[in-house]
């Protein structure tokens, strides 16, 4: 009887340990890859502006793509860079009932998920 509470014991400090490293784990992944969510931020806000001037949906057209390199081009994005890492991207804006924004990027270590070379 004593040998077995002290195995439940063991078996629900293992247990624990391994629920708190995994726990941990979740968030090294999260916050690893949150500067590269950031540059997503900055990419959609950036296409906001540039959409607001220069984007005009005719009734047949749902899409239109914003590559970086013409955002910064036009000075509406300074860069598209992060901890000395160059990214490339663009941003899809669908004309819905309001507008869409989907940004995607590139990067050595991050790529966004759907992202399609164009």
């Amino acid at each position: 009887m004593k040998r077995t509470k002290i195995l439940f014991a063991i078996w629900g400090v293992i247990v624990v340990i391994v629920i708190g490293l995994l726990t941990t784990l979740g968030f090294i992944l999260k916050n690893r890859y949150e500067t590269y969510h950031v540059l997503e931020e900055k990419i959609i806000e950036s296409a906001k502006d540039y959409a607001f001037e220069h984007v005009f949906f005719d009734p047949e057209d749902s899409e239109v793509t914003v590559t970086s390199e013409e955002l910064i081009h036009l000075g509406y994005l300074d860069n598209l860079e992060v901890n000395d890492d160059e990214c490339t991207g663009y941003v899809v804006i669908r004309n819905e009932d309001v507008k869409e924004y989907d940004a995607y990027i590139t990067c050595s270590v991050y790529t966004t998920k759907g992202y399609e070379k164009k």
